[in-house]
């Protein structure tokens, strides 16, 4: 039989230099007890709807498998390590990273490592991934020629597929199209060719010089894809399961914005409100009009821009350049690139607040004199300019560090998003940027028209040119050396992007000795390039002898060592919850699985993510875990198990730990910093750096002076939001400094959001004075920077935080001061049940999903009855607002409809809202129920010989000001059970007439 439950798994290889030998190391890891790990990513929606915002990884050990391919003869079967393929509700698998080593050949991977599109053809396998090998599928013809045609990569971090849709005119010809595509749910590659129709050859409101089937623009979403051919822009919707899509897949290609005629789409980088977003220029007579295009769960709406302003901007005489909007995470203003009245360049922003346009600071007309500095020139009145023209031709934001960059035949930035700019020094004036790529992590990378490959950092005065150098043609011949192809072929450049992770990509079109052409995704590793320009420059002193030569280069690295101490667990801050997962015990020798234990491990997966994703219930658990009702009422038979599985009379031939599938709250890492820090209202976050120097002598006093060049600077990309201290101590008997930083949040962020929604993101900067571009340190993924840290930091409410009611404190309290407890005659574990005419003392607890720890809810909140029901749960209705009023708020005790007031004895005066309801402190609250002759709870008819019941819908919220002392909108509905309801007093004469 064939199982088809869960027929996906993921095949893990190794990229040594042979296959035999990648087949050899996997032998002697299975018979040495090492296995694999493979850490699964998940990718939160842009517009989640069936769970809150969470960040969430999975650490799975793969499992060994005897695999025979297609060759049914056992001799041909090898020894492989499977893991299965995951998918949680609402999120798709992002990355999967292999973090155990197997042998020294290949340490650690990604599955995006790299891939290579040449002929012949050569099937691409779906049903399994081989990460780190080249994947190949016939793409281009073989082609002596190198093509010269450049298209852009351009693709947004959370779409499922990243597309590069190739201006292919100077490989294929006009006649046809292809789509590069790198599906990130099923894990292949390849190219597919396009077809559509393009009727529109021109006219006079929209002219067109020449007509042709090229896709000059191209835009991958979650959901769609967008592409422009000549004036025309087509969309095609994607089918993904699991997305909440509103509209229906598309079949074929569809025209949007059928009366514009388009110039250029501009993708916007980063979504937000759950929502993506990019724009489109007019063209012809219609320049100067702009369109938003709003994309969520799969509908597209286009709102046209309108404002005086920016149609003169875009038509002002002397215009060359492309009008480039970016927005930014502080959602005021959408960047424009364009040109001042007086025919100088310049940036505005268009406000969403009044729906206006606004012209930040005009630029010069000319670059800056050279003055042989390494720092940054000022845009001010008295800077001595050239006489070559500044020409800019785009621009770009980066939301985290609020930096922006103008490009063109020069690199401007500015910090204060336009008011004032600076020249970047080091790039030659005779060249133009031709476009710029942001890694949002303060790098960025940039190609000139003449293939020229430049590098920077934000906060650094100065580029530097990565290829064409003396570096590159070093870390090229060494590479050349190790066997990779595609440094020993000639090769094209066709574009660099950054990938997922972060790090620097490029795609380059490779012909070699035989003449065929290759489409070829290689990481472009730049401290690694970068390190052997430093090595060059170094200076040096050298000392011969007879017997031999030695040579001493002076370090530049003002550190000898630098770490980073003192720092909490990452996951606290950084917000990641993680899953570990073992697959079964095979019971039978020699260990292998099977395609049917394999499908108990898919299983045994599948219930853990349900688990974790319908973990929402109100009320808190005796143990605060996704797991605990899994393996509750069988933990007692644990031994019993294990003592099956000893003599392997374990059903089905497999044994299942129970520890093996759990939530992991102190996961070890290898970064002492986070990926990112949340911080809430009024919280920090600190740490140690500890730099050593590197001495030649040991003089007190020459310690002394060498801490003395050892400074560390600490900032933020906007103060008023949070706030960074750094204290100093020189410890001169280790001929170290300590610095200790300390990152809070400021109070300012507006109002309240629900958990992970609506975060402000902001970058944390540390630098060690003097250390760019000249201390690196190796890693895990290779040679990188070190001395220069940037973290970004978000505040609002953080992931992975909910508000439950807490049964066994209410009861507990309640027992306690009501000197009794009568429960329900007919109790229901799963919902608490409490007596009419005792005081009702709620208690919550904030849950911490990441580190699995509960705390009392101190804050404040409101209490409101917003559904009920006698007898019955299946009787129970939500109220309206105008009910809700009526029976909870003070305003209208006049009508006699209120369910509950606060029981204080004490009489000590409370707030209320302007609604007014009541507001009640986590600490001390009591309620009273009084169900007045106008609410829903009174006057209920009895069905037997016990008093009515009911159950009420409540709802508790923190919201619109009600507590201050959290960013987080905790909103929470439960039921209650209330039993023991007096009778009216008519109704009950009535009972005790009839009953006599």
């Amino acid at each position: 039989q064939n199982y088809l439950g869960f027929p996906y798994y993921l095949r893990i290889d190794l990229a040594c230099e042979t296959q035999e030998m990648s087949l050899q190391a996997v032998r002697e890891a299975y018979l040495t007890g090492l296995q694999p790990v493979v850490t699964v990513i998940f990718q939160e929606p842009v517009h989640p709807v069936r769970q809150k915002p969470q960040r969430l990884e999975a650490r799975l050990s793969t499992a060994p498998v005897l695999d025979d391919g297609k060759s049914p003869s056992v001799a041909s079967k090898q020894l492989s390590s499977f893991v299965v393929s995951l998918h949680s509700v609402s999120k798709r698998t992002l990355a999967l990273n292999l973090t155990a080593a197997w042998c020294v050949c290949f340490p650690g991977l990604a599955y995006q490592s790299s891939y290579s599109l040449t002929p012949p053809r050569q099937a691409v396998s779906r049903k399994a991934a081989s990460a780190g090998r080249q994947r190949t599928k016939e793409l281009l013809p073989s082609r002596q020629k190198i093509p010269e045609v450049k298209p852009e990569w351009k693709p947004v971090s959370q779409v499922p597929v990243e597309v590069l849709l190739l201006t292919l005119k100077g490989l294929i010809g006009c006649s046809t199209q292809f789509i590069l595509y790198n599906d990130l749910c099923v894990l292949t590659v390849g190219a597919d060719q396009l077809s559509m129709e393009s009727c529109w050859v021109g006219s006079l409101g929209c002219p067109q010089a020449e007509f042709s089937s090229t896709i000059q623009d191209a835009i991958a979403t979650e959901s769609a894809l967008f592409i422009r051919q000549n004036q025309l822009v087509h969309q095609f919707t994607g089918n993904f399961s699991l997305l909440p899509l509103n509209t229906p897949p598309s079949v074929y290609w569809k025209r949007v914005l059928q009366g514009l005629c388009v110039s250029k789409l501009v993708p916007v980088t980063y979504p937000h409100h759950g929502r993506e977003y990019f724009y489109i220029l007019g063209g012809g007579w219609q320049r100067g009009h702009i369109y938003r295009a709003q994309i969520q769960d799969g509908d597209v709406e286009f709102t046209q821009l309108l404002d005086s302003e920016i149609s003169a901007c875009l038509q002002a005489n002397g215009l060359t350049h492309e009008l480039l909007p970016e927005e930014g995470l502080d959602r005021a203003y959408q960047l424009l690139l364009c040109c001042t009245e007086s025919g100088a360049p310049g940036a505005g922003g268009w406000s969403r607040a009044d729906e206006s346009f606004h012209l930040g600071a005009a630029l010069p007309k000319f670059l800056p004199r050279e003055n042989g500095l390494q720092q940054f020139v000022m845009v001010t009145g008295s800077t001595q300019y050239s006489d070559i023209p500044l020409l800019l031709r785009g621009i770009n934001f980066n939301p985290f560090s609020r930096v922006l960059f103008l490009w063109g035949n020069a690199l401007l930035c500015s910090f204060d998003v336009g008011f004032s700019y600076m020249f970047l020094t080091g790039f030659p004036s005779d060249q133009r940027i031709k476009y710029f790529t942001l890694s949002l992590t303060g790098e960025f990378t940039f190609v000139t028209d003449s293939e020229q490959v430049w590098w920077g950092q934000e906060r650094m005065p100065t580029v530097v040119s990565v290829r064409p150098s003396a570096a590159w043609d070093a870390f090229s011949s060494l590479q050349s050396l190790k066997g990779w192809g595609s440094y020993q072929c000639a090769h094209s450049l066709v574009t660099v992007f950054y990938d997922s992770e972060k790090l620097l990509q490029e795609l380059v079109y490779t012909v070699d000795s035989a003449g065929r052409g290759s489409l070829v995704k290689r990481r472009l590793p730049v401290p690694e390039i970068l390190s052997h320009y430093h090595f060059s420059q170094s200076p040096y002193s050298s000392q011969h002898t007879e017997q031999s030569s030695e040579f001493m280069f002076e370090r530049l690295c003002p550190f000898f060592s630098m770490r980073v101490e003192e720092a909490p667990p990452p996951e606290l801050f950084s917000r990641v919850q993680h899953y570990r997962a073992e697959p079964p015990t095979v019971l039978r020798s020699p260990g292998l699985h099977s395609i049917s234990s394999l499908a108990v491990y898919q299983g045994l997966l599948h219930q853990l993510l349900w688990l974790h994703a319908s973990y929402n219930r109100p009320y808190g658990d005796p143990v605060h875990d996704p797991t605990w009702r899994w393996w509750k009422n069988k933990v007692v038979y644990e031994d019993y198990y294990f003592y099956l599985a000893s003599n392997r009379l374990s059903s089905g031939g497999v044994y299942v730990s129970m520890q093996d599938y759990a939530k992991v709250y102190s996961s070890p890492s290898t970064k002492p910093l986070p990926d990112r820090i949340y911080l809430d209202r009024g919280t920090s976050y600190s740490f140690s750096v500890y730099l050593t120097a590197s001495l030649s002598q040991t003089d007190a006093s020459f310690v002394q002076e060498t801490l003395g060049q050892m400074w560390l600077s600490a900032g933020v990309s906007d103060a008023s939001f949070i706030l960074v201290n750094i204290h100093r101590q020189e410890i001169i008997g280790r001929a170290a400094v300590l610095y200790r930083v300390q990152v809070s949040d400021q109070g300012k962020f507006p109002g309240q959001a629900l958990t992970g929604q609506d975060l402000m993101v902001f970058t944390l900067f540390l630098s060690v004075v003097h250390s760019e571009l000249h201390c690196y340190q190796q890693t895990e993924s290779g040679l990188s920077f070190q001395g220069q840290e940037k973290v970004p930091v978000y505040i609002g409410c953080p992931p992975g935080r909910r508000l439950v009611f807490d049964v066994s404190s209410t009861l507990r309290h309640g027992t306690k001061l009501n000197k009794r407890y009568f429960n329900c005659p007919k109790p229901d574990p799963e919902r608490p049940c409490f007596y009419y005419e005792d005081t009702f003392y709620p208690f919550f607890l904030i849950q911490d999903m990441v580190s699995g720890e509960s705390g009392r809810f101190l804050g404040s909140y409101t209490f409101k009855v917003v559904g009920g029901g006698p007898y019955s749960y299946d009787n129970l209705r939500n109220y309206t607002v105008e009910e809700v009023l009526r029976y909870n708020s003070l305003n209208h005790s006049s009508e006699m409809a209120l369910v509950w007031m606060m029981a204080d004895e004490s009489g000590r005066p409370f707030n209320t809202t302007e609604e007014g309801f009541p507001i009640l402190q986590g600490a001390s609250s009591s309620i009273g129920w009084i169900c007045q002759r106008n609410s829903p709870c009174t006057d209920i008819p009895v069905t037997g010989l016990m008093a009515p019941e009911f159950f009420f819908l409540i709802e508790v919220s923190n919201s619109r000001g009600v507590d201050v002392s959290t960013y987080c909108d905790y909103a929470l509905q439960f039921v209650i059970h209330v039993h023991g309801l007096p009778l009216d007093p008519y109704r009950g004469l009535f009972h005790m007439l009839v009953s006599a």
